[in-house]
C-alpha cells in the first residue's frame, strides 16, 4: 500500500512530471504541439465542415493520408468527434484514422498540468485495462497528489499511460489506467489563498468545466428539516467563498460554506472590510472550513466583509467566520432581557406534540406539571426560587435564577451531568408551533420557551400545542 505524508489540508502539491522542456518535442514522424491530443488521417478525400459565428457553415475537401492535428475530443451519445484547427469537427467513422499522443508526452508540454474528465459519459481507472476500478465522472479534476482528510489521489504514467491511484483512509487503495482521449489537459496557476465574493448568483461545480455537475447545497434548518424552497444549486451574490490556491480552465478551485468545488474566476472580487458590526445575541460563529468555531455573545464586536441574504463573512480577532446576517448590527443592540415570568406550563395548555425525524409523538397533560405520551414518555416541569427545572423523556435541565444570557443550565442523564449555560434570550423566535416570545437557546444547541418547556433542538421540535 502507498503512503503520503498527510499535510495541511489546503496544501495542493503541484504537477511535478519526468520532460518539462521549451524544446520541440517529436512523436510518430511530426512534431506535437501543446493542446494536441492526437493526429488524424482518412482513408479517403472528406469533405469536413465547421460552424461560424453567424450560424452558417464552411466546409473544405481533406486528401486521403493527409496529416491532421487534433485538438479537442468530444465523447457523448457513444459518439466521439475530433476537432481539427480552425474549429473544423469530424465524427469518428470507419474513415478516421486516429493516433493518441501519448499522455506522457503530451503532459511534458506543461508546467503545470492538471487533467480533466471530458467525456461526458464518466470514464473509468482500468487495472491491466481490463478490470474496471475507478469510475470518474464529466468534469472530475484528478489532482496529481492530493491528500485530505478522508482519501488520498496520486496521478502517474504507466508506459506513456495516465495512472490514477485512489486510497481513501478505510485502506483498500485501488489504481488504474485511464484512457488519454477521456482527459483535457491545462496549465495550472498557482492563486493566493484568501477570502473572494460572488458578484452574482451562480452554481459551484464539481470540476473546471462548462457542463460538470453542480454541488448541491441544502439549507437545513435548526429543527433538522430541509428548506425546498431554495435553490439546491444556486450560491447567491455576495456569498463568501475561500480559494484553495489553484486556478485552472479559468476556474478558481474553492471552499464555500456548501464545501469544496469550482467556480470562474471572473465572478470573484475580494471582500474588502465594510466596517464595525456588533453581535445582536449569543451565537456560535462558524470557521470558514469546520476546524474552528468561536463562541460570540450579545455586544461583542466585528468587522463585516460581505454578506448575501442569509449569510455573513466576518472578521473576529484576525480570523473569518460565517454567522447569519441577522446576528449583526450597525449600532450596539439592546440588553438582554431576563425571564421573569414563569417557566411552568400555562393553565390552557393541554398537549405538547412533538416532531423528531418522521416520527411524531403527542404528549398530553396527567397533572398541573406533567404530560405523558405512553408508559415510557413524559414531560415534567418544576420551579423553586432558587432554580426551575425541567425534564424531558429522562433527560433532566436546571435553569438558575435569574435566567439570563450567561446565567448556568445544567444537563443530566443517567449518571452523566454537563455544564452550559444560557447563550442567548431572544424577543421572538418562530418555529413551525408558531412564534415565542423570550425564548432561551443554551449552549447545548436547544431552545427553551416560557410556559412551554422545550421547543426545539437537534432533530426533534414542536410541532403544535
Amino acid at each position: 500500500m502507498k503512503k503520503y505524508k498527510v499535510g495541511f489540508l489546503l496544501i495542493l502539491v503541484f504537477f511535478s512530471n519526468p520532460v518539462k522542456s521549451n524544446a520541440a518535442v517529436n512523436w510518430d514522424g511530426a512534431q506535437v504541439v501543446k493542446d494536441q491530443t492526437g493526429k488524424m488521417t482518412f482513408t479517403k478525400d472528406v469533405k469536413v465542415y465547421k460552424k461560424n459565428a453567424n450560424g452558417t457553415y464552411s466546409s473544405m475537401i481533406v486528401k486521403q493520408n493527409n496529416y491532421f492535428r487534433v485538438y479537442n475530443i468530444e465523447k457523448y451519445d457513444n459518439k466521439t468527434f475530433y476537432w481539427m484547427s480552425s474549429g473544423y469537427r469530424v465524427q469518428a467513422t470507419d474513415l478516421v484514422v486516429f493516433k493518441e499522443v501519448p499522455f506522457e508526452i503530451r503532459s511534458s508540454l506543461y508546467k503545470n498540468p492538471g487533467y480533466i474528465v471530458i467525456n461526458r459519459q464518466g470514464t473509468t481507472a482500468y487495472f491491466e485495462d481490463k478490470y474496471p476500478m475507478i469510475n470518474l465522472v464529466y468534469g472530475q479534476h484528478l489532482f496529481t497528489e492530493y491528500v485530505s482528510e478522508s482519501y488520498s489521489t496520486v496521478v502517474s504514467f504507466n508506459k506513456g499511460k495516465l495512472n490514477y491511484y485512489y486510497s481513501s483512509h478505510e485502506g483498500n487503495p485501488v489504481d488504474g489506467n485511464i484512457d488519454g482521449t477521456d482527459i483535457r489537459i491545462v496549465e495550472t496557476t498557482k492563486r493566493d489563498i484568501g477570502f473572494y465574493a460572488l458578484t452574482d448568483d451562480t452554481q459551484m461545480l464539481i470540476g473546471p468545466i462548462n457542463g460538470a455537475r453542480a454541488e448541491e447545497r441544502y439549507e437545513q434548518s435548526i429543527f433538522g428539516e430541509i428548506d425546498h424552497t431554495k435553490p439546491l444549486f444556486i450560491i447567491p451574490k455576495g456569498s463568501a467563498i475561500k480559494s484553495l490556491g489553484i486556478e485552472l480552465n479559468g476556474y478558481l478551485y474553492v471552499q464555500s460554506i456548501a464545501g469544496r468545488g469550482y467556480i470562474p474566476a471572473k465572478l470573484l472580487k475580494p471582500v474588502q472590510n465594510q466596517g464595525k458590526r456588533y453581535i445582536r445575541y449569543g451565537f456560535v460563529a462558524k470557521s470558514f472550513d469546520g476546524s474552528q468555531d468561536i463562541e460570540l455573545k450579545r455586544f461583542h464586536e466585528a468587522s463585516l466583509f460581505t454578506e448575501n441574504n442569509e449569510t455573513a463573512l466576518i472578521q473576529v480577532n484576525g480570523k473569518m467566520y460565517t454567522v447569519p446576517k441577522n446576528v449583526l448590527a450597525t449600532k450596539i443592540p439592546n440588553e438582554s432581557p431576563t425571564i421573569t415570568t414563569s417557566f411552568l406550563p400555562n393553565e390552557t395548555l393541554r398537549k405538547l406534540a412533538y416532531k423528531d425525524g418522521k416520527e411524531i409523538r403527542v404528549y398530553n397533560k396527567t397533572t398541573n406539571n406533567r404530560f405523558e405520551a405512553g408508559n415510557t414518555y413524559f414531560i415534567k416541569y418544576d420551579e423553586t426560587d432558587q432554580a426551575f427545572y425541567y425534564e424531558i423523556d429522562g433527560v433532566n435541565y436546571t435553569f438558575e435564577k435569574p435566567i439570563k444570557e450567561g446565567s448556568k443550565v445544567t444537563r443530566a442523564e443517567d449518571t452523566s451531568k454537563d455544564e452550559g449555560y444560557v447563550r442567548a434570550i431572544h424577543y421572538t423566535f418562530t418555529t413551525p408551533a408558531g412564534p415565542f416570545n423570550n425564548v432561551v437557546e443554551t449552549s447545548f444547541d436547544n431552545y427553551f420557551a416560557p410556559g412551554y418547556g422545550l421547543i426545539a433542538k437537534y432533530g426533534q421540535h414542536l410541532i403544535s400545542f
